[in-house]
């Protein structure tokens, strides 16, 4: 039995290691468990069943007393927003808001049966969260185009960015012509080479513009361009073909639109001074910290930053959010401890802590209120509220009600790397955060427990650092890796190296430059942030000179959902049930590594075509494929080399595997499975296809089917659902479809094109 302060457990101490299977020393003080009478009744020791189910029973009143019960709910809530976008087709308002009742009234007719009512009540909660997710989707109901087009098109600037090579925008449209789009788009996404002189947010341009439809995922489970861009309210993408025209166009309609187009210019005036004061790409990356305006930054430098595990310091979010709060709380308190009689009479800490959040919530605005920096905001902004309710700040409950804030406001971020990376990694450092506090407070490790200046401040801040970016990698690691295709093996090293910098160096004087913007004395304090930001920068392409590019490859989301559900039970429960997350997470590795290997890869609009042969090389179909899509491909699927294709002269190689094209309109290749694959983009070969090929691909306009036996692939199913993955199967190839049904808002846009209608 642990050590008892020497003393015999009390009658109270006793009963709680008889119900919990818990030694009594092991029982946190003032902790009341409510248990139902029957489970004290002496049981035989012979029957073992009935004792296991006494200790388990035991267990989940000591979870129930612990509040798991209320961390619960933002997961059932975020199963049900899931659920939501992964129904195959729209569901109705009038079943979703039965099914909740039928489930709240299941819940409270069980009410005397009590994990019967809290099974019906969690499933209450996710069909909540299935109707918050609906609401959503139609509140937004971006009208999106359906077809390439090319357009002369006026349209009001709401956000302009300088990037490397040009221009990126964001403009509202006013009008087009010649030819009107039919499809009443709001607004879109263009990037520009060359802009008229002196152009700021609001005013307008004027020019030719080559417009097409957001794409799909290229590949199931993969980022869906389609998806966020509904949900942002971007209805088309596409550049200026030259250079546009200032033309004057009148103020949007609206305070609260004219606010955003005042905001806006404050960022890109704010944005232009940074340049001006640091320059170079320490500049660039210190105008992404304060504005979230990322134009000007390299892609070397992004992919140092990435490799090194840092490049969420890009993004605005929870860890700039609570370094401008922290420094805010701990400047205004020490200003309010100058005048000691006024805070001898009032409370400095809630006048601290209503300074924080309206700097945090300024931030968030001069950020551009980026869906990661709202979701930040709420966790810091429900801490804080917490202070002000005298209760403690940094808990897990805190964290579940930042979720809860954040599922009825942006559901669909739930979907989102952002979400699901800030909130695992947060919800591991308060479970740590926790279990040390405990361990301190009952004294296991005396000897950890020093009053030295070196443990102090220099072995418990490094040490602490070091585990917190363990802790915090590992556990966002699974979603980077899931969402990315990529792992950082040494971001414990890249993040201990920069944190001291940004804590220090990068982020108060950030905060102190922007403060002193107004009276023209920023230059000094963004100096020394711009020399923050160089080390920063230094070590990050330091330690990704160190560390291997590994990718994992892609993994299915069944995987990804078991690995949820075993840091779930990890971070909150504290009985030994806790112990189920190591079942979870070796069911997430067997899904993982019973996964089948794909057979071939279609992209959505047929031009490029991949096949994955035996040694793990990715074939093409072409000379020039998609960049973007192939990198994707090969990261997924880690494959190292690429083969072009061949011509009909060098058929006779049969050593080189790979596409054979005997012209231009006719290739074929083998698959890992022995069948061939065959791509026809003319209907007067398609016979000629037929006989090839097991499988068929038909790159041409039309929705006939040539081929009486075998599968056929046409351009118009690639239109209606997206890029295909064929897999062996028993039954034979089967296809997984990477958009799904076009009944969804956000697919909706896809019945309109061309090629779904049939037409060249």
């Amino acid at each position: 039995m642990p050590e008892n302060n020497g003393k015999m457990p009390t009658d109270e101490q006793r009963q709680w290691a008889h119900v919990t299977g818990v030694p009594p020393a092991w029982r946190p003080s003032g902790l009341v468990i409510s248990v139902p009478d029957d489970v004290f009744f002496p049981v035989p020791e012979k029957q073992r069943s009935a004792r296991f189910l006494r200790v388990v029973q035991g267990w989940l009143a000591l979870e129930e007393a612990y509040g798991v019960r209320f961390l619960l709910v933002p997961v059932f809530a975020a199963a049900g927003v899931i659920s939501y976008f992964s129904f195959v087709h729209e569901i109705s308002w009038l079943r979703l808001v039965a099914l909740a009742l039928l489930m709240g009234a299941l819940a409270c007719l069980f009410r005397r049966i009590r994990f019967v009512a809290l099974g019906f009540g969690f499933l209450a909660i996710a069909v909540a969260g299935a109707l918050c997710a609906r609401l959503e989707a139609a509140r937004v109901a971006t009208i999106m185009l359906g077809n390439e087009t090319t357009t002369y098109m006026t349209g009001r600037i709401v956000a302009l960015e300088e990037t490397g090579y040009g221009y990126r925008l964001q403009l509202d449209v006013m009008a087009t012509n010649r030819p009107a789009l039919s499809a009443r788009v709001e607004r879109v996404q263009l990037s520009a080479r060359t802009l008229p002189e002196g152009l700021a947010i609001g005013d307008g341009l004027d020019g030719l513009v080559r417009l097409r439809p957001p794409s799909g995922p290229v590949l199931p489970g993969s980022y869906d361009f389609s998806f966020h861009a509904y949900f942002r309210g971007i209805g088309a993408q596409g550049f200026f073909m030259g250079k546009p025209d200032k033309v004057d166009v009148p103020p949007p309609d609206g305070l609260l639109a004219r606010l955003q187009i005042r905001v806006a210019r404050l960022r890109q005036m704010m944005t232009q001074r940074i340049h001006a004061a640091i320059g170079g790409e320490a500049g660039a990356i210190s105008a992404a910290l304060i504005t979230g305006q990322r134009g000007g930054i390299s892609k070397e430098t992004h992919k140092a930053l990435r490799l090194a595990g840092i490049s969420h310091i890009l993004s605005i979010s929870g860890l700039h959010m609570a370094m401008v709060s922290g420094m805010v709380l701990v400047a205004a308190r020490a200003f309010t401890g100058l005048f000691p009689v006024f805070s001898s009479r009032h409370a400095p800490g809630k006048i601290a802590a209503v300074a924080a959040l309206g700097i945090s919530a300024f931030y968030l605005v001069l950020s551009g209120a980026d869906v990661a920096a709202q979701r930040s905001f709420v966790m810091v902004a429900v801490m804080l509220v917490a202070v002000l309710c005298d209760r403690a700040a940094i808990t897990m409950r805190n964290l579940a009600l930042a979720a809860l804030v954040t599922i009825l406001i942006v559901p669909h971020e739930i979907l989102g790397p952002s979400f699901q990376m800030s909130f695992s990694a947060t919800a591991v450092l308060i479970a740590a955060f926790q279990w040390w506090n405990r361990r301190k407070s009952r004294k296991v490790h005396k000897d950890l427990q020093t009053s030295g200046l070196f443990s102090r401040f220099v072995l418990a801040p490094l040490v602490g650092t070091i585990a917190s970016s363990v802790l915090a990698g590992t556990a966002s690691g699974i979603f980077a890796a899931y969402h990315f295709n990529n792992t950082a093996p040494l971001g414990v090293l890249g993040n201990a190296v920069t944190f001291p910098l940004m804590s220090v160096i990068v982020m108060p004087f950030a905060l102190l430059g922007a403060v002193l913007m107004p009276l023209h004395l920023e230059w000094l304090p963004l100096k020394i942030m711009g020399l923050g930001v160089w080390l920063v920068q230094r070590a990050a392409y330091w330690v990704a000179g160190l560390s291997p590019d590994f990718s994992p490859g892609a993994f299915p989301s069944s995987a990804l959902a078991a690995f949820s559900i075993a840091l779930v039970l990890l971070v909150f429960l504290r009985s030994p049930l806790r112990i189920m997350a190591i079942a979870a997470f070796v069911y997430g590795v067997i899904l993982c590594a019973i996964a089948p290997r794909p057979l071939a890869l279609i992209a959505e609009n047929a031009r490029l075509v991949a096949v994955l042969d035996k040694n793990g090389r990715l074939a093409v179909n072409t000379s020039q494929p998609q960049a973007f899509v192939l990198s994707n491909w090969k990261a997924a699927f880690r494959a190292e080399e690429v083969l072009r294709p061949r011509d009909h002269e060098n058929m006779k190689d049969t050593l080189q595997s790979g596409f054979v094209c005997e012209t231009f309109l006719f290739c074929h290749a083998p698959l890992a499975n022995g069948k061939i694959l065959a791509i026809v983009s003319n209907r007067l070969m398609a016979d000629k296809a037929c006989e090839r090929g097991d499988i068929v691909l038909l790159d041409y306009s039309g929705d006939e089917r040539p081929c009486p036996e075998g599968l056929t692939i046409s351009r118009r199913e690639l239109a209606l659902y997206g890029s295909a993955v064929l897999y062996d199967t028993p039954e034979g190839t089967g296809i997984i479809w990477a958009s799904g049904e076009p009944e969804r808002p956000w697919n909706a846009h896809r019945r309109f094109a061309k090629a779904a209608r049939g037409m060249p």
